[in-house]
């Protein structure tokens, strides 16, 4: 049973995870509130305590509600958070690129949060994964775990969740932001190339 944030988190989820045999995906698909990936999966852990459940949040909404972690140890739920920490809030920061603006006030100054340390802070298996490389061991150690897990992972935060099929409308903002200095610029159409590449190799 998967739980997702909204925002580009579940764009990410709903290209990636497939129901099938059994699996339920759960999300504020109408309301499109914040963070409710890490709550939700509590709630759903205490109603199916024989179930694998999953919350697959981002690093914004995780750290708005992040004490309810805490929660979930101090209840003993074997609930597994993968936090996909790209240290901005993405959605916003995209909604403005496509509206034609570049990023204002959306990514994450100071520090970065180290999720996968308040999670062993507050009793529970923790791992911060820095290379994709790592990704598959570290989701399969917290699945492994018995009792609540946490995955940071650290992703790119240039990585744009394009549509299928991109309108005129969507490119020509998307250019006009470029264009009005949109920082990071090159390290998007990177990434957009190397996914266009991707892409038709498979």
């Amino acid at each position: 049973m998967l739980t997702c944030d909204s925002g580009t988190i579940a764009t990410w989820a709903a290209r990636h995870w497939t129901i099938r045999d059994g699996r339920e995906f759960y999300l504020s698909g109408n309301l499109a509130t914040m963070a409710p990936g890490l709550p939700y999966s509590i709630g759903i852990q205490h109603a199916f305590p024989g179930r694998q459940v999953i919350a697959f949040v981002g690093d914004g909404g995780f750290a708005m509600l992040m004490a309810d972690f805490l929660t979930a140890v101090r209840q003993e739920l074997p609930i597994k958070v993968v936090v996909n920490n790209n240290n901005a809030y993405g959605q916003i920061l995209w909604e403005q690129i496509i509206l034609g603006y570049p990023e204002y006030a959306v990514r994450h100054q100071g520090p970065a949060g180290d999720f996968a340390a308040w999670a062993r802070a507050c009793g529970a298996h923790g791992v911060k994964v820095t290379r994709p490389g790592d990704v598959d061991g570290a989701i399969q150690a917290a699945l492994a775990h018995p009792g609540p897990a946490l995955v940071d992972c650290d992703v790119n935060p240039n990585e744009p969740p394009m549509p299928g099929k991109v309108k005129y409308d969507q490119a020509k903002h998307f250019t006009e932001a470029f264009l009005r200095g949109q920082p990071h610029k090159m390290a998007t159409v990177a990434s957009v190339a190397r996914d266009k590449i991707s892409e038709l190799r498979s």
